[in-house]
C-alpha cells in the first residue's frame, strides 16, 4: 500500500478536485505497482517555509512503500512526481521537498491486520 502525502501552503481552491486521482497513474508507473494499491492525500493551507520563504507556493511530501524504492528508482520517482506537481499545482521543483520511506511489511496494516499476514 504505497502512500503519498503532500502538505502545501496552497489554499484548497488551488488544488484541482481530481488531483489525487490524476496522480495515481503517475505513481503507479514510477513505483511499478498497480494503481489500486496506492493511497494519496494532499493537505492544503499548511504553514510552510522553505529557505525562509513562506509566501511562494511550496510543498513537502513523503512517499512510503514496501519495496520498489532505492537509489536508482527514487531518481525516476522524484522526477515524475516533481514534474506532475509542477504541472498540476504550479509548484516549482525547487519548492518541492520529497522524502522516501521503504517500509517493512510487518510495519504496515490494512483492514486491522498487518500486510505480512496478507502476503502468501
Amino acid at each position: 500500500m504505497p502512500c503519498l502525502k503532500i502538505f502545501t501552503n496552497l489554499t484548497n481552491s488551488f488544488i484541482p478536485n481530481d488531483f489525487v486521482n490524476k496522480i495515481i497513474p503517475v505513481l503507479s508507473k514510477a513505483v511499478q505497482k498497480s494503481p489500486e494499491k496506492f493511497i494519496c492525500l494532499i493537505s492544503p493551507d499548511c504553514a510552510l517555509s522553505i529557505g525562509g520563504e513562506s509566501s511562494t507556493p511550496g510543498a513537502v511530501a513523503t512517499l512510503e512503500s514496501i519495496g520498489n524504492l532505492g537509489p536508482s528508482q527514487n531518481k525516476v520517482i522524484a522526477k515524475e512526481i516533481s514534474d506532475f506537481v509542477e504541472k498540476e499545482l504550479g509548484i516549482s521543483k525547487d519548492r518541492f521537498f520529497l522524502t522516501f520511506y521503504d517500509l517493512k511489511n510487518f510495519n504496515v496494516a490494512k483492514g486491522g491486520i498487518t500486510v505480512d499476514v496478507l502476503e502468501p
